[in-house]
């Protein structure tokens, strides 16, 4: 007999939340995510019950931070490289500019004070602003900032497909 499902850990919820922030997940995906794990749970989670009703983007981030910032309190590791992963999946996805991922990527870095520092995409962006916009130019930063932000891309992506497909596994991460 296996074990029974896990709830989301605190883990799971700060990345569903860097997802939703981003704008990478909707309602369209986070509900029926959550509506998977009521389903397989006994006793699901408040938070969970009521992010499966959620559709109104800064309701469902104030549901899913309340949860991570809950007793017992746990530290919370510099998510900045996650957010940017989950940017990038929407600059992959045609939602964004390369342009308008720099200039978003640039403000998230300056707000969180993280590992990589806002002047890096800013100054991306003055290059690719003075070079008109050069097609060279973006591939030529899109491969950098690929390169330096691979892990997170693969975490990020990994862990959207989870939710997206609302296949939700013991642990979740």
């Amino acid at each position: 007999m296996s074990d029974p499902p896990e709830a989301p850990s605190r883990t799971v919820a700060q990345l569903l939340a860097l997802a939703i922030e981003a704008g990478c997940l909707t309602f369209r995906e986070y509900i029926p995510w959550a509506d998977d794990i009521i389903a397989r749970l006994d006793h699901p989670p408040a938070w969970i019950c009521e992010l499966s009703t959620t559709k109104y983007r800064p309701h469902a981030l104030r549901v899913v931070r309340d949860f991570v910032h809950s007793e017992p309190f746990e530290e919370i590791k510099d998510a900045t490289e996650d957010y940017l992963g989950f940017l990038w999946i929407r600059y992959e996805r045609g939602e964004v500019s390369w342009a308008t991922f720099l200039d978003e990527a640039g403000q998230y870095s300056d707000a969180a004070n993280g590992a990589i520092e806002c002047e890096y995409f800013y100054s991306m962006l003055n290059e690719l602003e003075e070079a008109e916009f050069d097609p060279g130019i973006e591939n030529r930063q899109r491969e950098e900032v690929q390169q330096r932000l691979s892990e997170a891309i693969v975490r990020t992506r990994a862990f959207y497909e989870n939710i997206r497909t609302t296949r939700w596994q013991a642990g979740g991460e």
